[in-house]
């Protein structure tokens, strides 16, 4: 696929889905990684060839583990080729320690890692005058969480199977999904003919807790590449098809707030703070 192409169907979708309106300020959840680095770069040629007045600002959390700096100077220099602002937000500098938080609660730190980062780049962007904030998720992505809950028959999910989540609280930002129709290979491609450059391994120290995991959804992968070849335009239409569907999964739960924190949450007390032991006189 070239480049017109992907960008053709990235556009359609935000155009479809109105993921993106006038005077928007979105933040971009930065990983180091190829797909937020194409929808960061999607997002600036949706700008430039629309000439759509809103601002793309680049996010970034850095993990204060073994390999995090050299990922910031990643996301750095792609935030540079793209002409955006970049926002960093250091853990170890705010005193997050995700082996230390993983070890006193008996967790997985990937697990830890998951709860910080969905509520960290929830709170920062919503602070810092966000009003969407947008993600690499992609087609094979949505595709393979869909089929893992239908099969472990966890429907709650589905709901949010769509290009933009709304948001249902003052305090929770609407999130959207430019690449929801787009493949991890295109996106691959995409950014590789821009000579934009991204982590191309894993540099976390934990990557080995979900190796097994990484190694699943590759087969799932695997499997999706034999149907599309099988069947061209599956993808798509399956995409659609759960967009359709997801609407009569959406929850009518109404999110408090979380009595330490203040945050969104549907218990009395978020995960974030349950995990770091947080306090109301706590800093961050």
């Amino acid at each position: 696929m070239n480049q017109g192409e992907y960008l053709n169907k990235i556009f359609r979708t935000i155009e479809k889905y109105r993921l993106v309106e006038k005077n928007d300020k979105i933040f971009v959840a930065l990983s180091g990684g190829k797909d937020s680095a194409a929808v960061l770069f999607a997002l600036k040629k949706f700008k430039e060839e629309r000439n759509l007045e809103f601002e793309i600002i680049g996010f970034h959390i850095n993990l204060g583990t073994i390999g995090s700096e050299k990922i910031q100077e990643i996301v750095k220099k792609q935030c540079e080729l793209a002409g955006v602002k970049l926002i960093v937000f250091d853990l170890k500098k705010e005193g997050i320690d995700i082996g230390e938080i993983a070890k006193k609660n008996k967790r997985p730190a990937c697990s830890v890692c998951g709860v910080i980062k969905r509520y960290l780049m929830n709170k920062i962007p919503r602070e810092l005058g966000a009003t969407k904030i947008a993600t690499g998720h992609h087609g094979d992505d949505i595709l393979v969480f869909f089929i893992k809950n239908i099969l472990g028959m966890n429907y709650s999910w589905i709901g949010k199977f769509r290009p933009e989540v709304e948001s249902n609280n003052p305090k929770l930002l609407t999130k959207i999904r430019p690449l929801f129709f787009a493949g991890r290979k295109e996106n691959e491609e995409f950014v590789k003919n821009l000579g934009v450059p991204y982590v191309q391994e894993s540099l976390c120290i934990y990557f080995k807790e979900k190796l097994k995991l990484y190694e699943k959804t590759n087969k799932w992968y695997d499997i999706l590449d034999k149907l599309e070849l099988e069947v061209p335009g599956f993808r798509e239409r399956l995409l659609s098809s759960i967009i359709k569907m997801s609407s009569y999964f959406e929850s009518e739960e109404q999110l408090r707030l979380c009595k330490i924190c203040g945050e969104p949450t549907n218990t009395e007390i978020c995960a974030f703070c349950r995990l770091t032991g947080k306090t109301k006189n706590s800093k961050l």
